[in-house]
């Protein structure tokens, strides 16, 4: 992958920045996605500083926002025409139920909508580049979750890890037959699980509170970590040919794909429902 151009989302800190980090260290383009501008500022500042790599941008979009994610597909594709990874990382967690510019549930909207219509309309530019691939940073929080397609906004009760789950179900659902739709184009697609990283991801609201933090965090590990496996998807010459697997690491430096059992006419109707409710974003 010398000389590729790399798109890594969610970009300004933990496991994104660790990622952009280890990308930039191999001297390619790398584009930082952020939301605040001091921020990605900043962390485009730590990743130049490291790396000596003078090929380091930022982008700037709130995922709560399908249209800044549209300007922002937008500008990445006018910008940076060589564009030939996609890295999907941004996402949240959040204790109580909230809704997007658009009105969707805030969890739903940042954790795969906008992903969905970021990949959506980089499509085009990653098939012209291919050999691509788009990588997406699940969780095996995905085993507890569930696809209701009659309350995708969990509009009759919501809990904020279930929320999460939901997403990241979603989002191997996404990537796993986008996977089986870009086949022979040169595009490839996967997911992963990073493992139990410890980032501000757990800072930000009350689900692991009165303790939770603290007993997780024995088992958690830092952000280089968690960039192992993305980096490894997005990079590797072994992984060139992979696509439709989600992956988990093993230890501290190896990964493996583990075989998912999942339902395609669900994948088929959240696609298909997804793709309507993004339709004025998509044109």
């Amino acid at each position: 992958m010398n000389g590729s151009t790399y798109f890594v989302t969610g970009a300004t800190d933990g496991i994104g920045k660790a990622t952009a980090l280890a990308l930039a260290q191999t001297d390619a383009t790398v584009i930082m996605h952020g939301r605040d501008p001091a921020k990605a500022a900043r962390a485009q500042a730590d990743v130049q500083s490291a790396t000596h790599n003078r090929h380091v941008h930022t982008v700037l979009a709130d995922f709560a926002s399908l249209g800044e994610v549209a300007g922002l597909a937008d500008r990445v594709q006018q910008d940076f025409g060589g564009l030939n990874v996609l890295i999907n990382n941004a996402g949240l967690l959040t204790d109580h139920r909230q809704l997007s510019r658009d009105g969707f549930e805030l969890t739903f909207a940042v954790n795969y909508l906008a992903p969905i219509l970021l990949t959506h309309r980089l499509l085009a530019l990653l098939r012209q580049n291919a050999p691509a691939r788009i990588v997406n940073v699940a969780s095996t929080a995905m085993g507890g979750g569930h696809i209701h397609i009659d309350d995708l906004q969990a509009e009759r009760r919501f809990d904020g890890w279930q929320a999460y789950a939901n997403s990241k179900l979603a989002n191997v659902l996404f990537s796993a037959l986008l996977a089986e739709k870009l086949a022979g184009t040169g595009v490839v697609s996967n997911s992963l699980c990073p493992g139990l990283i410890d980032t501000n991801f757990f800072h930000t609201n009350e689900i692991f509170g009165d303790g939770g933090y603290e007993r997780l965090r024995p088992g958690m590990r830092p952000p280089e970590e968690g960039a192992l496996v993305p980096f490894y998807l997005a990079t590797a010459d072994d992984a060139a040919d992979v696509s439709g697997e989600f992956f988990v690491r093993v230890g501290r430096d190896g990964r493996r794909a583990v075989p998912l059992d999942w339902d395609r006419a669900t994948a088929e109707a959240l696609w298909q429902r997804s793709l309507d409710d993004l339709a004025p974003w998509l044109d």
